[in-house]
């Protein structure tokens, strides 16, 4: 996970008059929150490439030469978002997904087009939008992946239940169209409590340099101290 003291943010400047110093006033404590929320795309950023190094399943390098064969072998194969990307079979407008899973069983051959969050609270504007960008990869793509039984997916992958991540989605998305965390790692090989207990070794550090950073800004230490003598 990565830590908070690897966040530079933004400086005092930048944030002066930003979201934050409007709704607290105070511009240390702005950048300070700055950095947090900055530390919270990280993560979600650093959750992909671990998920990618973990697959136990062959990565495709060449989405377009896999892609040509109509018959995958038996087993499950990965292409990653940056394969999309250089993939000219597939079309995604700048829509690409996380990551889209080929899995050959012996009597048929299934592909789930799948979006990663690390989180599942959405607003209901987000929500639509990314309902919409996964049918519309499908549904776009349709033809180039006839051969499989194509699934569109949004993984809540800190969620414990499908159900959990459509009321954060706000009802936007089908339960069929949710994916918990721990059925995208059981597809794809990956050991979902070692991925859990890896990614929380640093909050107790993160948790440290939060409070120390807070102290640090003398209007804050002194109000704190102010309310726990009243």
């Amino acid at each position: 996970m990565a830590r908070l003291s690897d966040i530079e943010g933004k400086t005092l400047e930048q944030v002066r008059g930003g979201a934050y110093t409007r709704c607290f006033g105070d511009v240390e404590l702005s950048r300070l929150l700055s950095r947090v929320q900055s530390l919270i795309i990280r993560n979600g950023n650093e959750l992909e490439k671990l998920v990618t190094n973990l697959v136990a399943g062959e990565l495709i390098e060449d989405v377009d030469e896999f892609l040509s064969a109509q018959i995958m072998d038996i087993g499950v194969r990965v292409a990653t978002k940056k394969a999309v990307k250089k993939c000219t079979s597939l079309k995604g407008d700048g829509i690409e997904p996380d990551f889209i899973i080929f899995d050959r069983k012996r009597h048929s051959q299934d592909c789930y087009v799948v979006e990663l969050k690390d989180g599942h609270e959405f607003d209901t504007k987000s929500s639509e939008k990314e309902q919409q960008n996964l049918v519309a990869f499908l549904a776009t793509n349709a033809m180039t992946l006839h051969y499989y039984n194509c699934h569109g997916k949004i993984c809540g992958f800190n969620a414990t239940s499908r159900e959990e991540i459509q009321i954060g989605f706000k009802r936007k998305i089908g339960l069929d169209e949710a994916m918990t965390g721990r059925e995208f790692c059981d597809l794809v090989g990956i050991d979902y409590d070692g991925i859990l207990a890896l990614r929380a070794a640093d909050r107790q550090a993160n948790y440290n340099e939060f409070l120390e950073e807070l102290l640090r800004i003398s209007s804050v230490r002194n109000d704190i101290l102010q309310k726990l003598t009243d």
